[in-house]
Order: C-alpha cells, then structure tokens, then sequence
C-alpha cells in the first residue's frame, strides 16, 4: 500500500508539473483545437459531454505510430490490452472489466466499434488503424446508447470520410525486422458536390522479431496485411446524407511465439520425455531453455495465422425536420480466424492447440436524434442484430512420444493410456508391456492422460438480439442537466451440432466424449437454446460553473449476455452456460479549461459493484472445464488527463489511472477468490508525451514528439499467483519529423520501446506441463518513414 500510495503521489506530483509549465511559459498567441466527438451519437465537444471519454485525432494516431488497435491502451488512462489470439485481436480491459475466456465464440465487455458497427466477434475485427479521422474511448457502462457487452465501456474507430475534393496522400515506411509499410488514401467528387469516394489502404509486412534458434524455421510474430477501404458519400439534398462503405482485410503471417518461463526442474514436458529416454524408448529429453535470450526461443512450429475479413455499412442521415433527424445504420460482415500455437514455444510438442472461427453478422440501428435548441433533447432508436458463428478447436498433448513404445507414433499412443485410465487396461500389446515397466517405476499410462491424443469439439452457434432504447437530456436551467437513458434487450442464443471427441496423434477419431456416443464418434449433442431480458440503462445531473467547468454525477448500468462454454471436451457435465454480468457504476467527473484555454483538465472517479464475472472453471482432478460465474467484485478508481499548450511550439500531454480492484465473493477451481485483485487491473497506469517544435523555417519545420508509458505492477489471471506477475515497467518511445514548408511532403524517424525493455503480455499457469505460458512485449522497433499529400 505504501509503494502504490508513493506512485501515486509521484504521478500526480507530475501531473502537477505540467500544469505548472503552463503558468509559467511564455504565453501562447493561441488557445488549445477544439476536440470534437460522437460518443453520444451526436457530434459534441469533448468538453460538453458529461462521461469519461479519451479522444485520439488522426494526428495524435499517426504521430504516436499506433499501428494495432491494442497500442492505443498506452496513451488512454485505464485501458489495458493484451494479445492473447494474436496482434489483429486486441482484448481489452477498461477500468479492471476484462475476459478470461478467450474462446472465438465469446464477446469481450469492451465492446469495439467501427463507424458505429458493432465488431463482437474476433473474426470479424479485420485490420482497423489506417485512414482514421479519430479513434474514442468511452469508460463505464454503455448500456443506453450502446448495448450489451459494454459493461467496461467501448473503443469506437472512425474513418475518414470523402470531402467533396480531390486529393490524397501516401506514406511509405521501412524498418529494422525487414519492416515495410504504404498507406495510402485518395478521394475525390464524382459529381461535384453531391457524390464523393475516397479509396484508403494499407500494407506491412516485417520478418518476426521473436527469433527462433530452429534451424529451417521461421520466427514468430511477423507481419504480413493488408486492408482496403471504399467510401461513398452522397448527399442529394442538404437535409439527406448517404454514406457506404466497403472493407476488406487479410492477414497471412508466421504466427505469435510462446514464451515459456517458471520452466519445472524436470523441464517443458513435466519429465515425461525424460522418463522414456530412460527407458529406451526415446532419444528426446524435456526442454529447459537453457541458454536462451528473451527475445529468442526454440520452436518447431512457423504455421501462418490466418485472418480474413469482409464487410459493408451504410448510413442514412436524413432531416426529417429542423429538429429530428433519422439515422439507420445497416452492416453486413463476414470473417474467419485459423489460428495455430505452438503453446510450448520449445522444440516439442507437449501442447498444440489450433482455434478455428467463421463468423456472419447482420445489424441494423435505426434512431431518431432532436436539436430543438429547447430544453429537453432525446434519442430514440432500435437495434437488432443476428450472428452465426461456426468454431472448432483440436488440442494435442505429447504427440511427439511415442507412449506406448511400439516403434511408430499413431493413435495407439492415444488409446493404450485412455484404455488404461477407464479400467480397461492398455490396447495393445506393446502398450501392455510398458506398462509392466512403468508399473516398476511406481507409475502407469493412466497418469499420463490425455498424452499421445487430441481433444477436439466443434459446434455453430447464433445469437439474436433486439433492443430498444431512449436517451434524453432536460435542462433545468441554464446551468443544470439531467440526463437519462433506458434499454430493453432480448438476446437469444441457440447453440446447434455441439460435438467433442478424442482423437489419435495421427488425427484418426477414436472416441466421442460430448454426448458421449461409444459408436459415432461425430455424434452431436441436441440443440439447445437460452434468453437473456435485461434492462441497462443511466442517470445523471451535471452543473456548468460560472468558469465553463463542467462537474457531473453519473449512474449507469451495463451488462454482458451470457454465454456457452467453448471450452468442454471431455465430458457432457462441461457444456454449461452462464448468466449475464452485470455492472452498477458510481461515477462523478468534471471537464476544465484552464489558462485562457491552454490547458484542459478533465478528471473522473468511479465505483462498480461487478456481478457474476464469467471464468473457466478446470476440475483440478479431471481437467474438465466448466464456464462459471463468480459472485462479486467491487472496482473503485479515477483518471485525470491534461493536455496544455505550454508555447506556440510546445503541447504536453499526460494521463493517469488508477484501479483498485477486489473479488468480495467467488470460488474459482475450488480455491476461495475473496480479496483478490481482478486480471489486467493495474494499480497505477500512467502516460506522457512532449510535441515540439525545434524550429520553423522558410524551408520547413522540425519537430519532436516523445512519449512514455508506465504500467504498475498486474496479475494476468484471477488467482493473483505471484510467479504470474507482471511487475511494473516504462516504455519509451519517440519520433523526429520534417515537414515541408508547402505540407505536401514530410519524412520522419521513429523508434519504440526505445530502451529495450522485457515485459509480458499475457500468463498462464501451465505447471501441469512443466512450465508457465506467455506473450511477451515487443522489443525495439525503429524505421523511417516518407509522406506526400497531394
């Protein structure tokens, strides 16, 4: 407590200093750019709007080089992100509210957005960071305007639209890695004035920067995508807007690594590899990754995670009158995700699972907005959405040993201990007379379930939701608001063909564990059905003192649909399903303009009451998985952010966040959470960033732009086990850019992680298998960089 409370200090100590900067520079000739955002459906001045929200221009996204959607959690107070299924599939945690199940049919409580299209389903998230106009974060429960599975809150990215002119730009990048980008943009008037295009892509590619030490193998976490965009605008009239859009992305690259560390005595593989090389029966030994950099590691796997994404919205705003104008926004996407791991990261193949997702959704929000310049504005709207989604996964354990000694490795290395464990005694001969040895070492080919097989199940799964929703602002007086919103969802889930089997190490289907069919080894479970009814929704008071600062008070409530278990193998009793979570949020905040308009201050504090976080379950004895909700969690914390203009050369930038998040009731694989901290909620998270203007000439500018993150200490799982945790850690970062005097051409230098800092990503507990997992962060990273506008 002393070491956070002396953090903290220190970061609002900061805070402080840059504020002071401002009171003591040489006064500016101009004031801060007014930020404007749509959090609220309607175009508004970050400072008019009573919620917490972070906004990041096109500028800020370009200069910080946030090149994944999960860079922007280090410029965004209290949003923390970790790539668990890989670079394209941010999951994201927002003031302590965050996912544990990773499954590819799962919805994360921070819900993203692209141009107001819901993106739920990993598959369907597709390459987002180019050709933005903005990208806004709003904290806390959404449940009036947004919905469902905002119950931390969302990350909206909007795109560029056509401007009736004809222009463009292109940005071509190189870096260390064999890093190579063009991003590009081009638009134009096809009839002047009332149809407008604008065509946006982007391409990278880059070696991967996790080298691998296996001769003939390629290493892990390279880059290979691209996206393309088209955007219609058609505005026949000045009270009717049109907008279509069409997307499309692929990703094709040598996966993610797999750190492993906490590696057993015995080494990656719990000795098992060991124990046969002292039987004779294999030349292989467990790996212990001796001698290893952090950056390296030794993997027998370079597949190519796969990602493919389509889509098309269209927007109609029409006026109906000087006071209401009707939105409908209709969306079609389509995706699917491969996504192979060697979740060992060593030579071996002690576990190897691959997740397969194909998802179709189809969405339409249709609502009506008044401006009457009167007291009491409002939205009414409603929503409705349908979503397919096909997953399989296959899950091999050891399926390089083989188990039964016989010579070759086939399904029998799967089947002799399976036999065993049921009672049944081995299935052949050979596996019969290695378990007369291993009997003599005090052991048996039961306890080594489930090595030499693969657990696999696959299942379709639809959900439907339709809601209807109503959100109003009533001015008391001139100075005071109340605000308040409701919603009425209805969300149905079938679950359909639902089927688990094992399978040999040579994929041959040997039984079928989900229904259980001793026959059929494809055989399905009946289908099966649930529905969620539940009401979100907020109000809140907010006053304007005489100075402009506006100070707000905020309940509101937000809930996650419930879900089906992805993760159930082994037996019937695993497929469970579970009831929505559920978040009450205490919020009150105020908005500031200081310095004559060269500092903004903005600041919030919360409390949430978190009801039935959904978790896996692993039956420690079995391995069978069931998805749980634990009972109650309480998050309290704040955010401040400032930006000053402390010159007409110099703007600084600073946020901080702070969590403190506690289980109050919850049993989880039999152990009792209470007083436990919830996963990705750092105590303290803290950022700054200096854009300077070294000097304007005649032939140009040149700028600097520095910016450093700091993350406090952090738990990857809910069991808060301390050889899982992350300690806390800065990352640097920093760019020098020319600009021509004209702006039609710029050239920069960038770098990342500029001090080479080792830190982790993501954890889990595997000492079953004789180490820990983990992503690990990337190292430095620098390139150049030319752009031209045209």
């Amino acid at each position: 407590m002393k070491a956070a409370f002396r953090k903290t200090l220190l970061a609002l100590q900061f805070l402080c200093l840059i504020a002071a900067a401002g009171t003591a520079a040489q006064e500016p000739s101009a004031a801060l750019e007014e930020v404007v955002v749509t959090a609220q459906k309607r175009t508004e001045s970050l400072q008019d709007v009573p919620v917490s929200v972070s906004a990041l221009s096109s500028s800020e996204v370009e200069g910080l080089r946030l090149r994944q959607a999960s860079d922007i959690a280090a410029v965004v107070p209290n949003l923390q992100a970790t790539n668990t299924i890989g670079d394209g599939v941010p999951i994201f945690s927002l003031r302590g509210i965050s996912m544990s199940d990773f499954s590819l049919n799962q919805l994360s409580p921070v819900a993203v957005y692209v141009d107001e299209v819901y993106k739920g389903n990993p598959a369907l998230q597709g390459v987002q960071m180019y050709d933005l106009e903005r990208v806004e974060v709003l904290r806390g429960p959404q449940g009036t305007l947004y919905g469902k599975n905002t119950t931390g809150g969302a990350v909206n990215f909007i795109t560029r639209k056509p401007s009736m002119e004809t222009g463009g730009q292109v940005s071509i990048a190189a870096g260390n890695f064999s890093r190579r980008e063009v991003d590009a943009a081009f638009e134009t008037a096809l009839v002047e004035d009332v149809l407008g295009l604008r065509i946006a892509g982007t391409w990278s590619e880059a070696d991967g920067w996790f080298e691998n030490r296996q001769a003939g193998v390629d290493d892990g976490n390279a880059v290979d995508q691209y996206g393309v965009r088209a955007t219609f605008l058609w505005q026949p009239t000045d009270a009717v807007e049109v907008i279509l859009r069409a997307a499309t992305s692929r990703e094709d690259a040598v996966n993610y690594g797999i750190q492993p560390f906490n590696i057993s005595p015995e080494g990656v593989g719990a000795g098992l590899y060991g124990l046969y090389s002292l039987l004779g029966a294999s030349s292989q030994t467990d790996y212990t990754r001796d001698g290893v950099d952090f950056f390296e590691f030794d993997s027998d796997q370079d597949e190519r995670r796969e990602a493919e994404n389509d889509s098309f919205s269209l927007t109609v705003n029409w006026d109906l009158s000087d006071t209401l104008t009707l939105t409908s926004i209709t969306s079609w996407d389509e995706g699917e995700l491969f996504n192979p791991e060697d979740a060992d990261g060593s030579p071996l193949i002690v576990v190897r699972p691959s997740y397969f997702g194909d998802a179709e959704q189809f969405a339409q929000d249709l609502r009506v907005t008044s401006d009457t310049g009167t007291r009491f504005d409002f939205i009414a709207g409603v929503y409705l959405s349908d979503e397919e989604v096909f997953n399989t996964t296959t899950i091999g354990f050891w399926q390089d040993l083989d188990l039964n000694a016989d010579g070759s490795l086939d399904f029998a290395d799967c089947l002799d201990p399976l036999f065993t464990s049921l009672g049944l005694g081995p299935a052949t001969p050979a596996g019969a007379a290695i378990e007369g040895i291993l009997n003599g070492f005090g052991t048996s080919l039961a306890d080594f379930v489930p090595a030499g097989c693969q657990l696999q199940n696959e299942f379709q799964q639809d959900r439907s939701s339709l809601a209807g929703y109503f959100d109003a602002r009533l001015d008391l007086s001139d100075r005071t608001s109340i605000r308040f919103g409701l919603r009425h969802t209805t969300d149905e889930t079938e679950l359909r063909g639902f089927s688990a089997r094992v399978l040999g190490n040579d994929s041959i289907p040997l039984l079928n564990t989900i229904p259980g069919d001793l026959v059929d080894p494809f055989a399905v479970v009946p289908d099966d059905s649930f529905e969620d009814q539940e009401w979100s929704g907020k109000i809140g008071l907010d006053f304007t003192l005489d100075s402009g600062t506006l100070l707000y008070g905020l309940y509101s409530r937000g809930y996650r649909s419930g879900a089906y278990n992805a993760q159930a193998f082994l037996d019937p009793a695993e497929l469970t399903r579970v009831e929505p979570e559920i978040v009450n949020s205490f919020e009150v905040g105020f908005k500031s303009e200081l310095l004559d308009g060269r500092m903004r201050l903005n600041g919030a504090a919360f409390h949430y009451d978190y009801e039935n976080q959904q978790f896996l379950n692993v039956d420690t004895t079995t391995l069978a998985q069931t998805l749980i909700n634990i009972d109650e969690s309480t998050v309290t914390g704040l955010e401040l952010e400032t930006t000053v203009l402390v010159t007409d050369a110099l703007t600084m930038r600073a946020g901080l966040g702070i969590i403190d998040s506690e289980v109050d009731k919850g049993v989880l694989s039999g152990v009792d959470l209470a007083g436990n901290e919830l996963l990705l909620a750092p105590g303290i998270n803290f950022n700054v960033s200096a854009d300077w203007t070294v000097f304007d000439h005649s032939l140009g500018s040149l700028s600097v732009l520095a910016d450093g993150s700091y993350l406090d200490d952090h738990y990857f799982e809910i069991f808060n086990v301390d050889r899982l945790k992350q300690e806390a850690y800065w990352l640097w970062n920093g760019r020098l850019q020319f600009d021509s005097a004209e702006g039609t051409w710029a050239v920069a230098a960038w770098g990342k992680n500029l001090f080479d800092e080792e830190y982790r990503t993501s954890a889990i507990d595997l000492s079953d298998f004789g180490y820990d997992y983990s992503h690990i962060g990337a190292p430095r990273t620098y390139g150049v960089e030319f752009m031209y506008r045209f």
